[in-house]
């Protein structure tokens, strides 16, 4: 077989931001033009068994690694548009078929970054639910997030069992698809559902032996998870120079979600240890990257700002802020804060 047959039966595959792909087959093709004549038929065998193994890494890394992706998909899109587009490009392919499933991860990917929690927990639970055995990678994305979302929810001894079952797919994946993220993930698992402590020390290692690594995504990830876990085991002060480094790569990434969500949990680390001016200026400059008030974590900001301004006496401002959140946008968690701010301030609850 031909190197340009083969390159072209990678395209889709590559064209899915397998990058790291790309580059081995691309410089083992231009290798072989440059080889003696004589040598060629010999080294071409050699090609097509190396792009065959690599088409398959390629094709499985596909699937492992489509958590966290969906900005890719959707590029610079608006919350709303992305959110129709990848519903859209859901409905043309056959159910469970294999475009079926590279959509609806960067599609339930979506949902988790973006905060739409109700709606990626009935998914979830409804995929895990359906009679059909899920590719391996899908099925520890779904408990994942299953996982995620039901403990929100209150769900807890169902998010628990969720969790096991996900660490044990990531756990038995991990040692033959060896990657950065995949760590990234155990470890987050651990953080939610296991030992604090251990997740701690998990990120903590990957920090330090990842330090001089350009990649913006892995490098957002390890600082966010291990800001993250520090707060959940109250080490908010500490916590804060990681806060930092993961708003600098959400930056890098150039990922507005990921952007708006990095300033927003450095703006409520500095409120939960008391510097509510900072933390006052942090969210205002989290709110100018939306470009929707439709996305959950603007009613979020809104409602901690409402929350600082009448806090610090400034009860006008705090007005004006708690008059833009949508109260069908907060989480269970929110609605105390939001009811006491409505007496505090005397306005009427909105029903939006």
């Amino acid at each position: 077989m031909h190197k340009k047959t083969i390159l072209d039966k990678c395209t889709t595959i590559l064209s899915r931001n397998q990058l790291n792909c790309r580059t081995v087959i691309l410089r083992i093709t231009r290798a072989v033009t440059t080889c003696e004549s004589g040598a060629i038929i010999k080294i071409m065998k050699i090609l097509n068994y190396t792009l065959a193994s690599l088409l398959l890494l390629c094709t499985k890394l596909s699937a492992a690694d489509n958590m966290h992706n969906f900005e890719d998909f959707c590029l610079a899109l608006p919350v709303l548009d992305c959110s129709e587009k990848l519903l859209k490009e859901q409905s043309e392919y056959s159910l469970y078929s294999t475009d079926w499933y590279f959509i609806t991860a960067h599609y339930l990917d979506f949902l988790y970054e973006t905060t739409n929690l109700l709606t990626l927990k009935k998914l979830t639970e409804q995929y895990i639910n359906a009679e059909h055995q899920h590719p391996i990678s899908f099925q520890t994305q779904l408990y994942f997030y299953a996982a995620k979302a039901l403990g929100i929810y209150g769900e807890k001894d169902k998010a628990q069992q969720y969790s096991k079952k996900a660490l044990t797919l990531v756990n038995a994946t991990f040692d033959s698809f060896p990657n950065p993220l995949r760590a990234v993930e155990i470890a987050n698992l651990e953080m939610v559902f296991g030992d604090k402590d251990k997740a701690v020390s998990m990120f903590s290692r990957l920090a330090q032996k990842y330090r001089k690594s350009k990649d913006a995504k892995l490098q957002h990830e390890i600082y966010a998870n291990l800001a993250n876990a520090l707060y959940l085991q109250n080490q908010l002060l500490e916590s804060i120079p990681h806060r930092k480094s993961a708003v600098f790569w959400a930056h890098q990434l150039n990922s507005t979600e990921n952007i708006t969500m990095a300033i927003g949990n450095l703006a409520r680390t500095y409120q939960l240890v008391g510097q509510l001016q900072i933390a006052n200026q942090t969210y205002r400059n989290a709110i100018t990257y939306f470009k929707s008030e439709e996305s959950p974590n603007f009613s979020f900001f809104q409602l901690r700002l409402a929350e600082i301004n009448e806090t610090l006496n400034y009860h006008k401002v705090a007005k004006q802020h708690l008059s833009k959140v949508r109260f069908t946008k907060l989480l269970p968690s929110h609605l105390s804060t939001y009811n006491q701010l409505v007496q505090k301030l005397n306005v009427e609850a909105t029903t939006l």
